[in-house]
């Protein structure tokens, strides 16, 4: 399930600057969409590594706080593309320090979503349990 969209993007940035940081070539005039479709998949990919193991994705409904960091954290990662020793700028830096804060926030259980299945839902796959070698055997604790 898609987070945000390209129109999600094009909110947040405007769209000479979305055709810009989209391509490499100086003179394009269009946005690369493939581009922009990666910086969102990564997005995506980071978001639900903080939300994997306490909800089970993908989520039934994408809450506007979700959709929304995951616009701030495209927009960065589009930013980041640039070449080496551009700046980025600093609302951009912001917005993407405060997704990250969010996102530790909804995994340490100090915000939720609000969608159903808010709890802690299992990883799928084995789980291995180690213990240490017992002091006392049965045999020992029935002498008592």
């Amino acid at each position: 399930m898609n987070y945000c969209t390209l129109s999600d993007l094009a909110l947040a940035v405007p769209e000479a600057t979305l055709i810009q940081l989209s391509n490499d070539d100086a003179t394009a005039t269009a946005i690369q969409e493939a581009v922009v479709a990666e910086s969102v998949r990564q997005a995506e990919e980071l978001v639900d590594g903080y939300l994997r193991g306490r909800y089970t994705l993908p989520l039934p409904q994408v809450p506007s706080i979700i959709k929304d960091m995951t616009v701030h954290l495209a927009r960065h990662w589009l930013y980041a593309r640039r070449p080496e020793g551009a700046d980025l700028p600093d609302a951009v830096t912001r917005s993407y320090k405060t997704a990250i804060q969010m996102l530790e926030a909804i995994r340490d259980n100090r915000i939720t979503l609000g969608v159903p299945g808010g709890a802690a839902a299992p990883e799928p796959g084995e789980m291995k349990v180690r213990a240490r070698p017992s002091v006392f055997s049965d045999s020992l604790l029935e002498k008592y």
